[in-house]
């Protein structure tokens, strides 16, 4: 027994062991033969490698350790990463050999404190013939399309054109930028243009805030790292009007918060972090945090490094390619709070391998130092709204679909005429529909997401006097303080009555308007609006009106909207502990499962969900129409205890919960493999109510009285004047609605 050895473990490293390790072992290290750079991560282990208690083989370990036969695995333990031009074997190192015994590369670092740092060698050898760079492709030029992040830029330096990567949409309050790489925007003032359609489309100027070269302490005060510097590369483009310009990236949709990494808290943790991108050149990208603190050169004295290392996650190689560069990568979290959220602004690559085999790999900036530096925040999305809310992916599906279920040949004629009103084409809709945005003309099924959310002011004029939230949902299963649920208190369509609402929500202490959900008597308001708009014969208002309603449909067949688990168990901690405290939405165990199954899920399932939904429609609705607006409430009742029995929402909740706790990587397709058919009929039966709803108001209304001409497809621009209208389908509160009802 070794009574004086320590109990230190490599596993208990941190991030700034590693670096001051590094930072104390680097030019030792650097003056070896073979050694052509050094990063900190996780240790490497060749993917032939059995996993533990079983050991390799005897001699196993012969084979060079390369980028591309080996992985991290989640007992890799932190270590400094030797790049080494050439891989050799212990007993070339000595007398007389190949190998002086000075240039061997050590195990371990040890620190004149105790600590003991592992070293890990990769055969890397940096290929330094450029690649071929690659024909732009000039991008569609598609009317009404705005411009967005992702799009390839163009600058002319002395006769030839240099191409880079349009980033994302930032601010710094007061004007809004593009951010880009700086050595292809150049000097402030220079014209950058993109390429669409094969024209040149002038972007805007180079503004004066810049970075470029930048000392590694200024970026991460209180860590080693002397006579250090970081590329930052980043510059900023003036736009000279936002309103052309759409801040989700083309492809990868809305962004999510800033990954906000700084000395307080970035960790190795993030090694491995999936990661996606869309590359001006190389289009869409998708990859993995290899390394940090990639040590790429040494001039004068001074050393020079890159955030992030970058490569692929997958067998293939990471195909980014030279134009790429001022990509913003964002976290491919994909479902939660981690979903696309930006991380790093791509710079340039590297590629390592030898004559038979190429790794490209990205070298990118901490986009957190970027957004302090400069003093800008990134634009997420167009007057974003924080309000969770379910995808426009599954908005615009049951618009889409519903328009096919109508029993009236006449109004099915109509609808199918405004289909790409309502919605989109079943064909069109993919995770791209997440983009509409105001200003301009948004499709009628997710106005009350993309338009209504947001409080009337100056910036938005097409914004609500009166707060739209509460609309949304209503978790009837919340049974709490002595008072039973809302569903247990509606039994029938007499039972329906707001003031029970009120008296539910003041026992149980609910108060703000916003705690107040009223889904069902929202329907039962725009069902009134439709049936009146039918008997004057105001088509444009009814078209308006039919599209919203299947926002607020769409809500209802939605699992998580009608229930106390909208975000998680409300009634255990984040942490899993419980609590007789009500936990409201992002605060409860499992919060992030609500953008996780209905947006995340859906954006990647898009596909699956439109056919699935297609095959589980019949010829029309096949419901018992409704007569007046308590049946159409109460008609959303049904549908939430429908949606509920089809799939619980308790259990969305314990399956989002066991993959995180699981740390899954991919969180959407478990998701859909376990509830995808069950969403399905959930969204089916939503087409169906919804159809039964139109069917409903125009027969109540009088359709027949509509002249044959009246049945076409109606003026985008005068649907958008209705929406916008304050008067129009007015946002109420619980306190309020009745006197529209």
């Amino acid at each position: 027994m070794e009574f004086l050895k320590s109990d230190f473990e490599f596993s208990m490293l941190s991030l700034r062991d590693l670096l001051a390790a590094r930072d104390f072992f680097h030019v030792h290290l650097m003056h070896k033969a073979n050694v052509v750079g050094t990063a900190v991560g996780r240790y490497l282990i060749r993917k032939t490698d059995p996993y533990p208690p079983e050991r390799p083989p005897e001699g196993a370990h012969s084979e060079p350790r390369t980028l591309q036969n080996s992985e991290v695995r989640e007992y890799s333990w932190p270590c400094v990463i030797v790049l080494v031009n050439k891989w050799a074997q212990d007993d070339e190192f000595g007398v007389g050999k190949g190998l002086a015994p000075a240039d061997f590369v050590p195990k371990t670092i040890y620190l004149p404190d105790g600590r003991r740092v592992p070293i890990c060698v990769v055969e890397a050898s940096l290929i330094d013939s450029a690649i071929a760079p690659s024909p732009l492709a000039p991008m569609e030029n598609v009317p009404g399309r705005k411009l967005s992040g992702g799009l390839p830029i163009v600058t002319t330096v002395q006769g030839v054109d240099h191409v880079a990567s349009a980033g994302c949409l930032v601010t710094d309050g007061h004007s809004s930028y593009l951010l880009t790489s700086r050595h292809v925007a150049g000097d402030p003032g220079n014209t950058i243009a993109a390429r669409i359609g094969g024209k040149d489309v002038k972007l805007g100027k180079v503004s004066d805030r810049q970075l470029g070269i930048v000392p590694f302490k200024q970026l991460y005060e209180s860590w080693p790292g002397d006579n250090l510097f970081v590329n930052v590369d980043v510059a900023l483009i003036e736009v000279p009007d936002v309103k052309e310009w759409s801040a989700a990236i083309d492809q990868l949709g809305i962004l999510g918060p800033l990954a906000d990494l700084s000395t307080h808290n970035l960790s190795l943790h993030v090694i491995g972090c999936p990661v996606r991108a869309t590359g001006g050149v190389t289009g869409p990208l998708e990859g993995k945090v290899a390394a940090l603190f990639y040590r790429y050169k040494a001039v004068g004295g001074r050393e020079y490094m890159a955030d992030f290392l970058i490569g692929s996650r997958t067998d293939a190689p990471l195909e980014t390619r030279p134009g790429d560069s001022g990509t913003v990568w964002v976290v491919d979290g994909d479902g939660g709070t981690e979903a696309n959220m930006p991380l790093a602004v791509q710079w340039g690559g590297a590629v390592f391998g030898n004559a038979y085999e190429r790794q490209p790999f990205a070298l990118a900036t901490n986009l957190s130092n970027v957004c302090r530096e400069l003093s800008i925040e990134i634009i997420r999305a167009s007057y974003f709204a924080s309000f969770e809310y379910w995808g426009a992916v599954g908005h615009y599906t049951i618009g889409s679909l519903a328009c096919t279920q109508a029993q009236d040949p006449r109004l099915r004629q109509l609808l199918m005429a405004n289909q790409d009103r309502i919605s989109f084409r079943p064909e069109d809709i993919d995770r791209s529909v997440n983009d509409v945005s105001v200003p301009g003309f948004v499709e009628l099924a997710d106005v009350p997401d993309k338009v209504w959310k947001f409080p009337k002011s100056q910036e938005t004029p097409f914004g609500r006097k009166g707060i739209d939230n509460p609309n949304h949902y209503a978790d009837i299963d919340l049974a709490w303080q002595g008072q039973a649920s809302l569903d247990a208190q509606t039994p029938n369509v007499a039972a329906l009555k707001t003031a029970t609402w009120k008296a539910f929500y003041h026992a149980i202490g609910f108060t703000t308007a916003s705690s107040q959900g009223i889904l069902p008597f929202r329907v039962w308001q725009i069902y009134k609006e439709m049936e009146h708009f039918v008997s004057v014969k105001d088509v444009d208002s009814f078209i308006a009106a039919a599209g919203i309603l299947a926002h607020y449909v769409g809500d209802a067949c939605q699992p998580l909207h009608g229930s106390m688990f909208d975000d998680g168990d409300p009634f255990r901690k984040a942490d899993g502990t419980p609590t007789p405290v009500f936990q409201h939405h992002g605060h409860a165990f499992g919060n992030g499962v609500h953008s996780a199954y209905e947006a995340s899920m859906l954006n990647i399932h898009h596909k699956d969900l439109v056919q699935q939904t297609q095959h589980a429609l019949g010829a029309s609705h096949g419901m018992m129409l409704v007569s007046n607006g308590p049946q159409a409430g109460f008609a959303t009742i049904e549908l939430i205890r429908r949606s509920h029995a089809h799939l619980p929402p308790k259990t969305i909740v314990d399956k989002y919960i066991a993959l995180k706790q699981a740390h899954s990587t991919t969180i959407s397709d478990p998701l859909w493999a376990a509830f995808g058919a069950q969403t399905v009929k959930c969204v089916a039966d939503g087409c169906r109510t919804l159809a039964m709803l139109w069917d409903s108001a125009w027969k109540n209304g009088n359709g027949a009285a509509i002249l044959d001409a009246e049945i076409k497809p109606r003026s985008k621009s005068k649907l958008r004047i209705i929406y916008e209208k304050q008067s129009f389908l007015r946002s109420k509160t619980l306190t309020d609605i009745d006197s529209v009802l």
